[in-house]
């Protein structure tokens, strides 16, 4: 009899899941007991007493694991992926459990918090020490790297917009900003006075991608800058706008304009509202996607620039309304040898240009996008640097590789946010 409840209980454990405390019939009856098994989202923790003293979590749909710990249904994470529980992994990543690992990673399998922080003997994608996205360790010669996973953020695909058309900057067309959500107008006040500086590019809804340059000289106070986003014309404000105080600026190291070009000409703009809020994706505002590592588009990929600046180098004003135009990529030898030098066009910089020589970027438009499609998706392949005056003849212009700047980006990135993340919220 006892066997038979035993077994009745224990197949209704399996098929429900335990949506309910399970109770033993009778004080004596030792069919199946609660145990302490650690287990989360909503799994239940059984003692099976034949064989005698195992213990299990029985877990709900959508949960596996020792603990219920793995979501099987997680394909995004949410903000930085602190809570991802999901299954994505990468070809190179290392099992948390690895030997090697717990004796020589910071995070392991081992940690008397390893399954609150989401460690176990998997190999999984996690975020233990609080970066910007989920990631796992990868080994790189004798030593461990924090590789970053490529999975998406939830409801937040990056590089996709509303409305897609190429236009036909210096010679472009005026542009939606639903053409390029990514576009960001950074502001500096002026006695008073809120002045367009530069552009920029939403990589993520707190962090803005622009040039360095446009920091360079004099130093000032970053409260004097504001980053508006969602915004098609440069002195009208309407509803579709977000607008952002500037909560860190953090310029390449290695910036200068001693070799007559702009080398490691890149920036990170911190956003955040007074009540301490990031960008909210809508259908004027959105992130672009950064490049694969290692990503070399092929000579005369199509890609598009935008930014506010002026249509033309002797233009007094700038252009107001947000303007588009496309260029195509131009090798980095004819680049160097035959519209440049290999002095001032450095491995850290790409060229594009028009072949008609009609488009390009001008003064204003710097720390704006140029953006390449791949894989169905608008990445942004470079950051608008410099050139010999707009859209002059064989002098295409020339922008910030972001490829050979992924790690500077990330780690400044993860610098920031686990510097802040236990800081209050700003009032």
């Amino acid at each position: 009899m006892q066997l038979l409840i035993f077994l009745i209980v224990t197949l209704g454990t399996l098929v429900t899941g335990l949506d309910s405390v399970i109770k033993c019939f009778a004080s004596n009856l030792r069919c199946l007991l609660l145990a302490d098994c650690h287990c989360l989202n909503g799994g239940t923790c059984i003692t099976y007493y034949f064989p005698r003293g195992i213990n299990r979590c029985v877990c709900p749909k959508g949960y596996f694991g020792i603990h219920c710990e793995l979501d099987t249904d997680s394909t995004c994470y949410s903000e930085n992926g602190e809570d991802y529980r999901g299954m994505a992994t990468e070809d190179e990543c290392l099992p948390w459990d690895l030997p090697s690992v717990v004796r020589r990673g910071h995070y392991h399998a081992q940690l008397s918090n390893a399954l609150q922080l989401g460690l176990g003997k998997h190999s999984y994608c996690r975020n233990p020490n609080g970066s910007s996205r989920p990631w796992c360790y990868t080994k790189k010669g004798f030593t461990f790297e924090e590789t970053a996973c490529n999975i998406e953020k939830c409801g937040r695909a990056c590089g996709q917009r509303s409305i897609s058309k190429y236009f036909k900057i210096v010679g472009g067309s005026q542009a939606e900003v639903e053409s390029q959500p990514w576009i960001a107008g950074i502001f500096q006040n002026i006695r008073g006075t809120d002045h367009f500086l530069c552009g920029g590019s939403l990589i993520d809804p707190c962090w803005v991608l622009t040039a360095a340059h446009c920091f360079h000289t004099p130093p000032q106070k970053k409260s004097i800058y504001k980053v508006f986003l969602g915004k098609s014309i440069l002195n009208v404000t309407d509803k579709n706008e977000q607008v952002f105080m500037v909560d860190d600026i953090i310029s390449h190291p290695g910036f200068t304009d001693d070799t007559g070009g702009n080398e490691n000409d890149i920036a990170l703009i911190r956003i955040r509202t007074a009540s301490g809020q990031c960008a909210v994706e809508s259908k004027y505002v959105r992130t672009v996607c950064l490049p694969e590592p290692g990503l070399d588009l092929s000579d005369n990929t199509r890609c598009e620039i935008a930014g506010y600046g002026k249509q033309d180098f002797y233009d007094i004003y700038y252009a107001q309304r947000l303007m588009s135009a496309t260029v195509n990529l131009i090798s980095q030898k004819k680049c160097k040898h035959d519209y440049y030098d290999n002095i001032r066009v450095t491995d850290n910089m790409v060229c594009a240009g028009d072949p008609m020589w009609k488009t390009d970027a001008c003064k204003g438009d710097s720390g704006g996008p140029m953006v390449c499609e791949h894989n169905g998706r608008m990445t942004l392949y470079g950051i608008v640097s410099w050139g010999d005056g707009c859209a002059k003849e064989n002098k295409p212009g020339v922008y910030t590789r972001v490829t050979r700047y992924l790690n500077w980006i990330d780690s400044n990135m993860n610098a920031v946010t686990a510097k802040s993340r236990f800081l209050p919220e700003p009032k």
